[in-house]
């Protein structure tokens, strides 16, 4: 009676809120069908962690809808070491349109501030580069190769729109 140990499968009041099972069998499924729902204690989002877990395939298209990301992981996945930042922005300028109405430069300033504040730390907290902004570098991670042909798979859906 006094050796009892506590049963896994008991729902918490966490799960119980979510409408959770505790077994994760009823979560999201990542690309390699595992549970996405409750990730492991040791995986960590944010600015130039390692995920232990590939993004879900579900947030890599998500990801892979803005055309700033997509030409940001193109541009990695061709790359080695840090790239600077300011040669992103303009890799990612030189791949897009300048919308009418804007010149070069404001256009520029446009994605430039869009990829620091959100492009680069929601690729980066996906796990899919590392992003330093002390350095103002930004490098390919193992996801990065991982997403690639996803990545073409959308580069070629989006250019014959």
């Amino acid at each position: 009676m006094g050796s009892e140990q506590p049963s896994e499968s008991r729902p918490s009041d966490d799960d119980r809120r979510r409408g959770g099972d505790p077994s994760g069998s009823r979560g999201k499924s990542d690309a390699s069908g595992e549970d996405a729902t409750n990730p492991p204690a040791t995986e960590r989002g944010g600015r130039g962690s390692v995920r232990e877990r590939p993004v879900s395939v579900d947030d890599l298209f998500e990801l892979l809808a803005r055309p700033g990301n997509r030409y940001t992981l193109a541009y990695l996945s061709r790359t080695e070491g840090p790239v600077p930042y300011g040669d992103l922005v303009e890799t990612v300028v030189d791949g897009a349109e300048t919308p009418a109405g804007l010149s070069t430069a404001e256009f520029r300033d446009q994605i430039a501030t869009r990829l620091v504040h959100s492009n680069l730390p929601k690729l980066d907290d996906a796990g899919l580069i590392e992003y330093d902004r002390e350095t103002r570098t930004v490098r390919a991670t193992e996801a990065t190769a991982v997403a690639v042909p996803y990545l073409e798979l959308a580069m070629d859906q989006f250019s014959a729109e």
